[in-house]
């Protein structure tokens, strides 16, 4: 009997095609920055829409592999999972996608059609806007951490500067490490030596400002959130992730450092008010947005967003609550509002969960992590000075920043889970 004609040959024919397309979309969601159950939930719909009968997945950093049964048939198949970044118009479309296949209105042909349509013709902002607005996001972190007015014009431009060579590194496929630290030495030099021409007090502070938009917010908080959703193998290579990101920022920084013949410390930063925390808070995260790659109105929610949680963390810490509880309040407060947003708004095209990790971007302690590092490479020094002092800050610094992500992760979390809705509304 002919291959054409063997009823098992084309049942396993049609599983592989279905297991294919169903991978497809957990690539791009992988890519494209969602969580690891939303990556479950997007293939398992589309392997249930296309007609397999059961679905069984294993998401990991580097690949994803489904299994899909229909009858007495089963086949396994692998994809492997490309450079992870964050695009948050594409991984929604992606998530439609997903929800019209499972509905039933999409063949396996049409789906991988429009998987296709939307990697060529989903819209990203231009580059120029791009650069422009990590500067204002590291620009506006200088100000949440008390850089002065003198620093600010200094970490915009060498921000933007960085971010630009970051895409042009980035579109010659350099190693995402290595462009890490190429960036951070550019942005963290060109930050501390205009912003000493321009007469600043706070160039440290601004030097490590500059280098923000280089600390993977969303990755982090993306790795404590697959783990409390019972995920720990993802979420535990996505911290690894974030922990090289940071080694190599640390590593920028400090050729920074040296090129400038040392930085002398910056003075005791001056504090905020709520208004004016809330108001770079609100840039920082529109920044962010647009990195993100949000649509133009959810970059408005995104600024409200981070305006709501720097708003909340600054009143905690006023009536004396420690940053780990303020941070996990503000998260919570920005998780809510995302929800009620949602609900008001009804068919609104929300950034989803994304939205509120947005919100809670310029409270990451990105600072706090580079000074851990830093000083753990003080430490390795042949005869390291003070070497007490520095195992002290380095303790305090990487504490700071497990339990400040920690607590950020779990008010979204919780919030989020009380609260679930769909990852792929109607």
């Amino acid at each position: 009997m002919s291959t054409e004609t063997d009823p098992v040959i084309l049942r396993h024919r049609d599983l592989e095609q279905i297991a294919m397309t169903a991978l497809e979309a957990g690539r791009i969601l992988m890519e494209t920055g969602a969580r690891c159950e939303v990556v479950r939930q997007g293939m398992e719909k589309a392997a249930s829409g296309l007609g397999a009968s059961h679905i069984h997945s294993r998401i990991g950093f580097a690949s994803v592999s489904l299994t899909v049964t229909s009858g007495a048939q089963t086949i396994t198949r692998m994809m492997s999972v490309g450079p992870h970044g964050v695009n948050m118009r594409l991984n929604h479309a992606v998530r439609d996608i997903c929800r019209r296949i499972e509905a039933g209105t999409m063949t396996r042909e049409d789906a991988l059609a429009a998987f296709a349509d939307r990697l060529r013709n989903t819209a990203r902002h231009p580059k120029v806007l791009n650069a422009l607005a990590a500067g204002i996001a590291c620009a506006s972190f200088g100000r949440l951490l008390g850089a002065d007015w003198a620093a600010f014009l200094p970490v915009l431009a060498a921000a933007s500067a960085g971010q630009a060579v970051r895409l042009l590194l980035m579109a010659r496929g350099v190693n995402v490490f290595v462009v890490t630290a190429i960036v951070a030495l550019v942005a963290s030099l060109l930050a501390g030596g205009l912003a000493l021409a321009a007469g600043s007090a706070m160039v440290a502070i601004a030097m490590s400002a500059a280098v923000l938009m280089l600390v993977p917010g969303v990755p982090a908080l993306n790795a404590q959130t697959d783990i409390m959703q019972g995920f720990p193998t993802l979420g535990s290579a996505r911290f690894v992730s974030v922990a090289m990101v940071l080694v190599f920022v640390t590593v920028g920084v400090a050729l920074s450092h040296v090129a400038l013949d040392g930085v002398a410390a910056d003075p005791v930063a001056e504090s905020h008010g709520v208004l004016h925390q809330a108001l770079f808070g609100a840039l920082a995260a529109a920044g962010f947005g647009v990195l993100f790659n949000f649509a133009p109105l959810a970059l408005l929610w995104a600024g409200a967003a981070g305006g709501i949680a720097l708003g909340v963390r600054t009143l905690g810490l006023e009536v004396g609550w420690p940053l780990e509880a303020a941070s996990f309040l503000a998260a919570a407060a920005v998780a809510l509002a995302v929800e009620c947003l949602d609900l008001s708004l009804g068919g609104h095209q929300r950034a989803g969960s994304a939205l509120a990790l947005a919100g809670c971007i310029p409270m990451v302690p990105g600072s706090a992590a580079t000074e851990c590092i830093a000083s753990l490479m003080a430490l390795s020094a042949r005869h390291p000075a003070l070497p007490e002092a520095t195992l002290a800050i380095a303790a305090s610094s990487s504490l700071q920043v497990l339990f400040t992500i920690g607590a950020m992760g779990a008010g979204l979390t919780i919030v989020l889970s009380l609260l679930r809705r769909s990852d792929f509304p109607d």
